[in-house]
């Protein structure tokens, strides 16, 4: 008897630490304090080699390998809300849960980035956390991740002043010494050692970027859930030798030159419309439900078309933007409808998907699946465009589902040209809607 007792309480009290390591604590949590931490993505490279003739080889390794950025701690109403900081912007993470995994007796925090799937798996301990970014979409895709209490700064730290002031407009080829290079614009902001900025391309930009410059050299990152971007460079004379790496995954070259007359392709001039351009699809929501859009159901003045991708942070400034323009025009006949190409080929994924996307942004439009995300079968699912050149593309019609103008790409709120382009967007649709 007494061990049958003894079973039921031992099984009892593995059900209650397991539950508890799920729990999402609704109450103030203070093994987490508040305040800033200096977070870091460790890009690892084999053939790194130790830089000669330096006080501190291993730090300068760092310096290259590691991606660095933010992180803001607080907590609002006994809740913890825990932000990624790039530049001026201030991303709160969707879902913070945190507890103890009775396995090692450890405290557990994992921070979803749930419109972007991703997540931060972690154990934290005094003024650590370490653990790893998961991408899901992408198979076994994960790196190492370690924030620091405390730290506000992004780079390793050198007051070294710059040989030159990089604020300004430079143009960029990345992968120049490649077939597949492509142009850029980078937009940099200097004061003293500190730097900001970004890169606009034809598809959009890299959103906020943050670093430094000391001596000849240039570092900026950013994270944002999705982009996990670093940029180092060395300045020589009037150019800039850098390299680019993408996560773990990816790393290229990149040049830039001053060029502040430089610009880039016409994003209305791009993507083109078919000689029989009538807009015409159908496709599931993300209930499974079709939604048809077509010349004999469309009865509204003006229709958005908004090509996309959850999984895409320049489409997520597109979305942000479009949710703006819905209130500006709240009295005209004005609809949108978001089409998602995602990087899973199983539906059932995809569509859980767009609903924890469509949540998370807080829009009532139709957000629908087109597919898999490739350019070149997206390309093909929409017979009245010529070819699908980036996530996001825009698309305005009229009553008769005839396009008006197609806009190629979205470089948003971390550029010089938003503004510009807002001005000149809302023009177009108040033409078409006199």
């Amino acid at each position: 008897m007494i061990k049958k007792i003894l079973l039921i309480a031992t099984l009892l009290l593995g059900l209650a630490m397991c539950f508890s390591s799920c729990i999402e604590q609704p109450n103030s949590y203070t093994k987490l304090p508040p305040g800033p931490w200096r977070g870091v993505l460790k890009l690892t490279d084999p053939d790194a080699v130790p830089v000669d003739n330096i006080n501190d080889p291993e730090s300068i390794l760092r310096d290259y390998f590691e991606l660095p950025f933010n992180l803001n701690v607080e907590y609002q109403d006994g809740q913890l809300v825990v932000s990624l900081k790039n530049g001026e912007e201030l991303i709160p993470i969707e879902k913070v849960y945190y507890g103890r995994d009775p396995a090692t007796a450890k405290d557990t925090l994992r921070l979803e980035m749930t419109a972007f799937d991703t997540y931060i798996d972690a154990y934290y301990e005094d003024n650590y956390i370490e653990g790893y970014w998961v991408v899901n979409y992408k198979d076994n895709y994960k790196i190492p991740f370690l924030a620091t209490y405390g730290q506000n700064h992004r780079f390793l730290k050198n007051n070294e002043a710059a040989t030159t002031d990089l604020t300004g407009q430079w143009k960029v080829m990345f992968n120049y010494d490649q077939p597949d290079s492509y142009p850029a614009i980078a937009e940099f902001i200097q004061k003293g050692n500190e730097l900001n900025g970004t890169f606009r391309t034809e598809t959009g930009d890299y959103r906020f970027l943050s670093g430094n410059c000391y001596q000849d050299k240039m570092r900026l990152s950013v994270f944002d859930g999705a982009h996990a971007f670093l940029f180092s460079g060395s300045i020589e004379k009037d150019t800039i030798y850098g390299e680019f790496r993408s996560g773990s995954h990816y790393k290229s070259k990149w040049k830039a030159y001053r060029e502040p007359s430089y610009v880039l392709p016409d994003p209305y001039d791009m993507t083109k419309g078919t000689a029989d351009s009538e807009v015409s699809f159908s496709f599931p929501n993300s209930k499974g439900d079709l939604v048809s859009l077509n010349k004999s159901t469309n009865d509204h003045r003006l229709t958005l078309v908004n090509i996309m991708g959850t999984w895409c942070p320049n489409c997520r400034d597109e979305i942000e933007y479009l949710k703006e323009i819905q209130k500006a025009y709240a009295n005209e006949d004005l609809h949108i409808y978001s089409i998602a190409f995602e990087r899973y080929r199983e539906e059932a994924k995809a569509l859980l998907q767009l609903d924890n996307f469509q949540k998370v942004m807080d829009f009532d439009w139709p957000l629908l699946l087109g597919g898999y995300a490739n350019k070149k079968e997206t390309s093909e699912t929409f017979g009245f465009l010529d070819k699908i050149y980036s996530y996001p593309t825009l698309i305005v019609i009229d009553n008769q589902n005839n396009i008006q103008h197609i806009h190629t790409g979205f470089n948003g709120p971390a550029t010089s040209v938003f503004e510009d382009f807002d001005k000149d967007f809302r023009a177009k649709l108040d033409q078409l809607l006199k």
